[in-house]
This record gives C-alpha cells, structure tokens and sequence, in this order.
C-alpha cells in the first residue's frame, strides 16, 4: 500500500508537469500547424472557383459551428460530383476556421472524444494520396477535380495546387502526431482520476489494489457511475491501473510510465528562436488574396443584375442608337448608375454617379491582382516580399483602406440594384450579402493580423529603449 502511495505522488506530479507543458509548448505549435493547413485549404478553394470546378456554398453563413464536426462522406453520383466537393471542401475550410479562431487548444479541451474527431477531420480528404483511384469518395472526388485544374498551360495555378497539396500533407502528419502525445497523456490521466475518486475512494476495499486486472475491473464498474456519471468506461486503461499495482510486473509498468512522463530539457535554452516578423506582415498580406474568388463572383453577379436593368430601359430608340454605334464602331455610352454611398466617418448617405463598367473593370483588375500573390512562391508575393517592412505595412494599409470604399460601393449597388428593377424582375436579381460577408470577414482577419505585427513590433521597440536586447 505504501508503495503504491508514493509512486501515485510521484505519478500526480508528473501528469501536472507533462499537462502543462503541452499546454505551453505542443498545443500552441498545434494551433500553428491548422493556421498553415487553412491558408493552403483557402488557396485550393479560391484556384477551384476561379476556374469554375467548384461553386461557393450559398448556404455558408448559415451553417453555425460550436464544437468539432465532420463533413459529410457519403458516396455521390458522378453528376453531382462538384457540387458534392465544393460543399464539403467549404465545410472542411469553415471547420478548420473554427479551431483556428474560436477553438482553444488545450488538454483540458482535447478530451479522447474530441481527439478521435480531429483524427477523423484530418483523414476526411486523405491529402497524401489524393489520387482518383482512393476508393475514400471526398478524396476521390476532389483529385478527379484536380486534376481537372491542373490541365492546360496555367502554371501559377498547378503551382499552386501541388504547393498546397505538399503542404497539408506534411502538416497533417505533425498535426496527427501531436495528437498522438495528447491521446496518451489522456489516457494517463484517466487512470489518474479512476485511482484518486474511485481506488481511494471510502467504499472501495483497500485490500483489492493488488486485485487481478480482471478483478479490479470488475470493482472499478460498480463504482464508476457513482463517480464519473455517464463518462465512457474503458476497462483496457483499467486493467493497465491494476497492472501496475501487481506484485509481479507492477514495478517495471511503473517506471516505464514516469519514463514516458519525462519532460526532455531543450538543450538549447540559448539559442532564442527569432520571430520573423516579415512572416507575419506578409502572412496578414496573402490572406487579401481569399478576396479574389469573391470578387470574381461578385463581377458575375453585377453584371447579370446590370443586364436586367438595362433590357428594362432600353426602347426602340436605344436598340436603334446601340446598332448604329455598333455599325459604326462608335464607343458605347457608358452605363452610370446613382448610388446612395454612406460616408465611412460620418455615416452621411449622399448619392453619387458611378459608372458602371468602370467599376467592373477596377473590381477585375483587384481580383487579378490579389490573386497574384495567393502563394509564397508566386511571383506576385516574391515582388512584395522584397520590399522593407515598413513599406510592405503601407501597402497592406492602402489595400485596406481600398478595400472599405469597394464594400461601401457594393453594399450600394446591392441597395440599387434590389429596387431599380420593375416587380416582375426582382426575384431575378442576384443579392451581394454573402459576398460582402465573406468580404468584410476577410478583411477584419487581416486586419486583426496587421493589429498583431504592429503590436509586437511597437513592444519590442519599448523594450530596447529600456535596454533589454535579448527579445523575440
């Protein structure tokens, strides 16, 4: 009994030691590696829809996540094959978004039942062998679709899909052993719990700790719903406290599991590991690029909604005057439209002329541009990355600053164009609000970002005028 008593001392110390550190250490690397794997998700959806392989959900916004879930994995038919893939890729990316927004990585939080969730999560799209032979039907499917995408002589884009592809995959592996390190300290500190609340417990005999396993397994059930409810019993982790309170092999089990418990010392306490900072600045940057695919849908969507304006205000003698320009090869007469635009400061609504295929033209040639530098060895991204810091923060500004007036224009274009149309006509026009949604989320994330490498960098100047040099 005594014996048992000083290795369950030295065993509690050990568990809260080990949870804390991977409180510290492992599980913020964790949170790292799903930011990475979101970054190469987005940057695969945004290459499927801009070459129309895949559409985005219309019912995005509306699915609400608490808590870790899975997409769906049933197999689909052939004709329904994108529309199946471009749900369930987006249920995947919104998922990821979750735990890498709204999820906290922490023992506590990481319970088995959530752990076999991710593992399954990360399994869903089986991205190491995402070949249309995997008999998985998510896998299957999206590598039928990939390989779809990788046809023609557009580079950036396979460059891009096989960048993201090797990137998951990598990361899904460190993800998963992570995991592993968690499930087993999980494991641990269940048997810890059934020895503090149940072994010890007033109506457990203390003459049956040396029970057989599958004795001792037997006392644990009748006492487990007394003491942890309707938690899942798992008599393997049972037999395993009862193992290793046997006579015979108790000692050996013991000193393996404190072993396994060790906390290994960084060797190198010295070396400080930098942040690098034009990471962050740059990561705040590529992710303007999820902008691209949204405002191609939001180009499709205002020219069609413009198309049934104008059927409705063009008479005999606009068909006439439109086919003698044409003859003629005269210049079109450009579609301007009032809009009532709200002032950012103010919020005054004043309205104002805007032409029309201006805006479209400007809304392409952004989309072009953010689409450039979707990926760190793009040419577009390489250009940015080259400049300074403090150059790169400017630029980053500018976009979004840019970004706010082009909400502002399409949020009125969605009020114009929603009551410009005769009644007959309105069901036929094509609303803007998930879009701008999706827009304003994105730029309210890579703002939060900006906000994050401002800070760091405004503190680690604070600190060199007090003299302290040695900062990450």
């Amino acid at each position: 009994m005594a014996e048992i008593l000083d290795f369950e001392t030295t065993l509690f110390q050990a568990l809260e030691e080990k949870t804390a550190w991977m409180d510290t250490s492992v599980l913020p690397s964790m949170l790292e590696d799903y930011r990475v794997e979101h970054s190469c998700v987005m940057n695969l959806i945004n290459v499927l829809i801009q070459k129309g392989l895949i559409a985005p959900d219309p019912y995005k916004l509306d699915k609400k996540i608490s808590d870790v879930m899975l997409p769906d994995e049933e197999p689909f038919s052939e004709a329904d094959r994108n529309l199946a893939i471009g749900i369930r890729l987006s249920d995947y990316e919104r998922i990821i978004d979750f735990l890498c927004n709204y999820f906290k990585f922490s023992v506590q939080m990481l319970t088995l039942e959530r752990i076999k969730k991710l593992i399954a999560l990360n399994n869903c799209f089986q991205w190491s062998s995402m070949t249309p032979t995997n008999p998985q039907p998510n896998t299957q499917g999206l590598a039928e679709i990939l390989a779809l995408a990788r046809q023609g002589t557009d580079t950036l884009s396979i460059s891009v899909i096989n960048g993201s592809l090797s990137s998951i995959s990598k990361t899904i592996i460190t993800i998963n052993s992570q995991l592993k390190q968690v499930t087993d300290l999980q494991r641990e500190l269940y048997k810890s719990e059934i020895r503090k609340k149940i072994l010890h417990a007033p109506d457990f005999p203390p003459d049956k700790l040396h029970d057989s396993p599958a004795a001792g397994i037997a006392q644990v059930k009748k006492l487990f719903p007394q003491y942890f409810g309707k938690q899942p019993f798992y008599s393997e982790l049972i037999e395993e406290i009862f193992l290793e309170n046997s006579e015979t092999e108790g000692l050996q089990r013991q000193k393996v599991l404190l072993e396994k418990l060790k906390i290994t010392p960084q060797k190198t306490e010295k070396k400080v590991q930098q942040v690098d900072t034009k990471s962050m600045i740059m990561d705040a940057v590529r992710n303007l690029s999820a902008l691209a695919p949204l405002l191609t849908v939001v180009i499709d969507k205002l020219n069609e909604n413009n198309s049934i304006v104008q059927s409705e205000h063009q008479g005999f003698g606009e068909k006439f005057m439109k086919l003698l320009r044409k003859a003629f090869g005269l210049r079109e007469k450009p579609v301007e439209y009032t809009l009532p635009i709200t002032d950012i400061i103010t919020q005054t609504v004043k309205n104002e002329k805007i032409n029309f295929q201006k805006t479209i033209t400007d809304l392409t040639r952004r989309s072009t541009f953010y689409n450039s530098f979707s990926t760190r060895n793009s040419p577009g991204y390489q250009k940015i990355q080259s400049d300074q810091e403090t150059v790169i923060y400017s630029f980053l500004t500018k976009q979004l600053s840019e970004c706010q007036q082009m909400l502002t224009l399409l949020t009125a274009y969605d009020k114009f164009f929603k009551t410009a149309v005769q009644a007959g006509n309105r069901l036929r026009i094509k609303g803007l609000s998930i879009e701008l949604t999706s827009i304003k989320n994105t730029m309210v994330k890579t703002n939060q970002r900006k906000a994050e490498y401002a800070a760091y960098i405004e503190e680690q100047q604070q600190l060199k005028k007090l003299g302290i040099t040695d900062v990450v």
